[in-house]
């Protein structure tokens, strides 16, 4: 029951799919306000005022599972656990409605030898919702540690090792794009893990109408293609399109 609460808390064809757009920076120091909030909140223990800072649909899930005195005690150490010593926001995306938005981060958080967990770095996302004109921390997600990102042996570009035998699909954060001479790459962020994308070059592209700026950082894209002979960290794409997170 109670990992609940963790879950909770915590010819190319482009089609073009709904959209996070970038926000403001006054939108950061909100979601940040917010944030930094329910963090003091947690830090103290104190559950009414965590639960204040949370979205209506969390607090009754939450006050669902907290009735008994000990679950409720670890609530307040999960809370606590997900405070972080310290913490860069990165960037911020809401949604086109203005109803909800989501928070990057890079966190420093401590060790915790109850939870077994060393002290680390940790990128983390996290959504929030706009609930009366104030905006309300719905959930957080671990994306993992910046200093252990797997990513391809090389960036080497050759169409002869695509695997055409096999289609796929692979969807993620833009991390860059780059316009080459005879290709398009762009490193696709998959949790712990960036994927070298391999596209037509820009020219091509242009060509078939694709708006260049989907392929910006921060952007969630999905394409789909074939993935690399030997290295499954490399892709080779014949399509796409935007999608949210």
């Amino acid at each position: 029951m109670l990992n609940k609460i963790l879950l909770f808390s915590i010819g190319l064809l482009f089609c073009v799919f709904p959209a996070f757009a970038a926000g403001a920076p006054e939108l950061k120091t909100e979601l940040s306000r917010t944030f930094d909030a329910y963090n003091a909140a947690a830090k103290t223990g104190d559950v009414e005022k965590m639960l204040v800072q949370r979205t209506t649909e969390s607090q009754k899930e939450i006050r669902k599972q907290i009735k008994k005195k000990e679950d409720r005690e670890f609530f307040v150490m999960l809370g606590r656990a997900q405070v972080p010593e310290s913490y860069e926001a990165q960037h911020v995306a809401a949604a086109k409605d203005g109803k909800s938005a989501t928070l990057y981060v890079t966190a420093q958080f401590a060790a915790i030898a109850e939870l077994e967990r060393p002290r680390q770095r940790m990128e983390i996302s996290i959504s929030f919702k706009k609930e009366k004109g104030k905006w309300k921390f719905e959930s957080l997600l671990p994306l993992g540690d910046p200093d252990k990102i797997a990513r391809p042996k090389d960036l080497t570009y050759n169409y002869d090792d695509a695997d055409t035998d096999k289609e796929g699909s692979i969807g993620g954060r833009i991390v860059k794009t780059e316009f080459k001479d005879d290709h398009t790459l762009v490193m696709l962020r998959i949790m712990d893990e960036e994927n070298a994308v391999f596209l037509p070059r820009k020219e091509i592209l242009e060509k078939s109408g694709m708006p260049l700026n989907e392929l910006d950082p921060w952007n969630f894209y999905e394409f789909s293609g074939h993935p690399h002979k030997t290295d499954k960290l490399k892709f080779f794409a014949t399509g796409g399109k935007l999608a949210e997170e």
